[in-house]
């Protein structure tokens, strides 16, 4: 059987999609997900935390029997990100002063905030800089993370979840990632683009094409001018 994940999917999302094509059952493979141990070097470096192996399946399309067990699935992913995230790149996480679990973090927020792969890395400039200045990364998908659903207009009252993954009440990087992405959102974290920007707002909702800005007013009037709350 053949089955696609795409990039951005959480691990609940994954075990639906497993679940509706009737592959494995969502309550098994989450269950090999958090019980079973995997034999990956990369794996020790995750700290304890709810669902560990977030952002770490990685999406791709794959192949497996018929009859084959979660655990089988699971190993396949882990194998894929694996051969994707090669020795140099955890060479570059240690050059930028972060591990490759935080970066897979930031990796994960640059895949649910981008839609287009050319904003990736302008993305990923925003993220540093804020992180760099010790502003709050205010991550409107961290917050449907900590929310467990995906919204097209968070609200206010949305803001005050308190998460650990809710980045505009606590400061630094979430916990985890909040998905797990592709190599265009990986590469994109390891090699940010420099720049003076603080902010984005979407600007079109059908590309997904955003405006960046650098001081607060700025983006204040970009989010007046697209009708953008946060």
């Amino acid at each position: 059987i053949r089955f696609t994940i795409p990039e951005g999917y959480t691990i609940e999302k994954i075990a639906q999609r497993l679940e509706d094509e009737n592959i494995v059952k969502k309550e098994e493979f989450m269950k090999a997900l958090n019980e079973t141990h995997y034999d990956y070097d990369f794996l020790s470096m995750i700290p304890e935390r709810n669902n560990p192996l977030e952002g770490y399946l990685f999406p791709d399309t794959y192949e497996v029997r018929k009859d084959g067990e979660a655990t089988e699935i699971i190993s396949k992913m882990l194998k894929r990100f694996d051969e994707i995230v090669k020795p140099e790149y955890y060479d570059r996480a240690k050059e930028l002063g972060y591990t490759m679990d935080q970066i897979i973090t930031i990796a994960s927020i640059i895949e649910q905030e981008a839609k287009l792969d050319e904003e990736r890395p302008k993305i990923a400039g925003v993220i540093y800089n804020r992180l760099d200045s010790n502003m709050n990364l205010q991550m409107c998908s961290t917050v449907m993370y900590a929310l467990g659903k995906r919204k097209d207009r968070l609200l206010y009252t949305d803001l005050e979840v308190d998460s650990p993954y809710n980045t505009y009440l606590y400061n630094g990087l979430p916990i985890g990632p909040i998905c797990n992405p592709g190599e265009a959102s990986i590469k994109a974290a390891l090699y940010p683009e420099e720049h003076d920007y603080y902010y984005f707002v979407l600007k079109d909702e059908e590309t997904g094409e955003h405006e960046f800005t650098k001081t607060g007013e700025e983006h204040d009037r970009a989010k007046q001018k697209y009708n953008q709350k946060f």
